[in-house]
């Protein structure tokens, strides 16, 4: 029974994130973009680093988008994107995304005092009044 618990444990940890790909769905006013993440071990460290990258070049109107990485640490890391809500919701804004339209975050335990988290892109377009929120998407550092 705990050989079973540990593998299935390590299966949990071990599998890779699968990152954000949308479509170029109609209904979405922002279209033409890659989100992904991905989580780097840490050489002599139990912890690893997680990176969520976005590439936008492809994205027309791009000079009018406001885009936001939403980021909340979670307690119950076993229940994914179900887990309580461990503290205040971080935001990151990724400014001036027409002349950074491909970049990263990296964020790690330390960051959010949080052995996982849930996270979420939200993009408004200021020209059209029209926003793009993708899935959440949960992460877990161990």
């Amino acid at each position: 029974m705990i050989r079973t618990l540990f593998y299935a444990f390590l299966l949990f940890i071990s599998s890779p994130l699968l990152g954000q790909q949308p479509t170029s769905d109609t209904n979405r006013c922002v279209q033409n973009y890659t989100i992904d993440s991905k989580v780097v071990p840490n050489e002599n460290q139990p912890t690893s680093t997680a990176i969520i990258s976005w590439d936008f070049s492809k994205t027309p109107n791009k000079e009018h988008l406001k885009v936001t990485l939403i980021v909340q640490p979670l307690n119950s890391c076993w229940k994914g994107l179900d887990g309580k809500l461990r503290s205040e919701v971080k935001e990151f804004k990724i400014l001036n995304v027409s002349k950074n339209s491909i970049g990263k975050q990296q964020l790690t335990l330390t960051d959010l005092n949080a052995k996982c988290f849930k996270w979420q892109v939200v993009m408004h377009d200021s020209n059209t009044n029209c926003e793009t929120k993708t899935e959440w998407q949960f992460v877990s550092f161990l």
